[in-house]
């Protein structure tokens, strides 16, 4: 018996309604490409992110994981995380309610639909954003941005993903 899995995820969309689905896509298990600079040099990881319905369909829970399980004993990375996101609708404020949490790290989002994009905004942090794009039943684009005070756009790191 599995009562803890059995009572997390979920099947069905519950109480969210279907225009405001905006993570449905996202539902599923991805192989992902991650980019940055790290010490002044490009780096390129493989990794993992897992999307699942959670607790009656009321949220999306997300389970986050670079380098990759397969990757991580020939690549290992100094800032790897393993985390998870919850994604809980707001039916007040037609947004989600968001928390990532890895080692270390607790960050509060709340992410609203611009055109087809996903914008999630850092609570506690200015001007900082992680945004979903160009998302398919087979792919998506996902960005660490931050803003400077001038509007300078500046990629803090970037994932595509692909079932």
């Amino acid at each position: 018996m599995n009562t803890f899995a059995d009572a997390l995820l979920s099947e069905k969309p519950g109480r969210i309604p279907e225009e405001y689905d905006w993570f449905k896509k996202l539902i599923g298990d991805w192989d992902c490409d991650y980019y940055d600079e790290l010490d002044g040099k490009k780096r390129h990881v493989k990794g993992e992110w897992i999307f699942r319905r959670v607790l009656e369909g009321i949220g999306i829970q997300d389970i986050f994981i670079f380098p990759s399980r397969e990757t991580r004993d020939n690549n290992p990375q100094p800032d790897g995380e393993y985390g998870t996101s919850l994604r809980i609708f707001n039916k007040n404020d037609d947004c989600y309610d968001v928390v990532y949490t890895c080692e270390g790290i607790m960050k509060r989002l709340t992410f609203r639909k611009e055109d087809d994009r996903l914008v999630g905004k850092v609570l506690d942090e200015e001007s900082t954003y992680w945004i979903f794009s160009d998302i398919t039943d087979t792919g998506f684009h996902w960005e660490y941005v931050m803003i400077d005070k001038d509007g300078t756009r500046n990629l803090v790191c970037e994932i595509f993903g692909k079932k």
